[in-house]
């Protein structure tokens, strides 16, 4: 049965043991809050196209590859004959957590691999910190719930989702605040995936990655909407250390299993793990 898609405004609060809230709001919310805004939501799927040079899809498609390789096989995926009905008519849905979702790229992406031919459903979920990008992903996804939130304080029970993703968050958070999150918020056996840019090491790529912000700069003059993003995008990525941050908080949580990979010039990485 298809759940309709609402949206549900969260406040961008923690609350305490003692009802006392605390603002979670820091540098990274407030650069993200600049970053992405109305004036660009509905520009984001052209430009993050353009500006990777097609590589945003390619990205997310090895995100589904991490996802189905950390799920152990269904009963439909056996070999045996008297396995022939389809996982939709044998187990529930997975439900997945796609957190700063933005306009539904990642979430439409692995709803309809979930709904394609054999494989196992999977009811998606998302969570962005601007509202009117959950309004452009709302166009895109059929199932789940689309959250207005920040993903260091995740407004779901415990134990909720088979699996969650990120796609370009990890340089705007505190890892370990979302990691922890992730680790309540998971099943036994659930898989967690982090993507993101990284800035590379060798030095031909280095010089490529350079040169094409130049322009970015160049660009922000005409493009205002994206103005912050192509100014700042680059100090941002060189700054960051999320990778070997979320690969420490990870086994520092309990995850096992975790792993990384280098994606284009390692321009990109993707990190995974699960939950025992």
């Amino acid at each position: 049965m298809n759940v309709k898609v609402s949206i549900l405004k969260i406040p961008n609060y923690d609350i305490l043991s003692k009802g006392v809230m605390v603002s979670q709001v820091h540098d990274g919310h407030a650069r993200a809050s600049r970053f992405f805004t109305s004036t660009n939501a509905s520009s984001y799927d052209t430009v993050v196209r353009i500006a990777t040079f097609g590589q945003d899809y390619l990205w997310k498609r090895q995100i589904l590859d991490v996802i189905d390789k950390h799920h152990l096989p269904c009963s439909c995926d056996s070999s045996s004959p008297s396995s022939s009905s389809p996982c939709s008519d044998d187990l529930p849905a997975r439900t997945h957590l796609d957190l700063a979702s933005g306009t539904g790229i990642l979430s439409s992406l692995i709803e309809r691999r979930g709904n394609h031919g054999r494989q196992r459903p999977r009811n998606v979920v998302g969570l962005d910190l601007t509202f009117d990008y959950l309004r452009t992903a709302k166009k895109k996804c059929s199932t789940g719930l689309l959250t207005n939130g920040t993903a260091e304080v995740l407004p779901y029970r415990e134990q909720s989702f088979d699996s969650v993703t990120s796609s370009y968050l990890a340089k705007y958070v505190d890892i370990e605040r979302v990691v922890s999150e992730c680790w309540r918020v998971l099943k036994h056996r659930g898989v967690v995936v982090f993507h993101d840019f990284t800035y590379p090491s060798n030095s031909l790529a280095r010089s490529l990655w350079n040169g094409y912000f130049k322009i970015l700069r160049s660009a922000a003059k005409t493009v205002t909407s994206w103005a912050p993003v192509f100014r700042e995008l680059d100090k941002v990525v060189k700054m960051s250390n999320w990778l070997g941050q979320t690969m420490q908080a990870l086994e520092g949580t309990g995850f096992k299993n975790i792993s990384f990979r280098f994606y284009t010039m390692r321009t990109s990485a993707i990190v995974s793990a699960n939950k025992p």
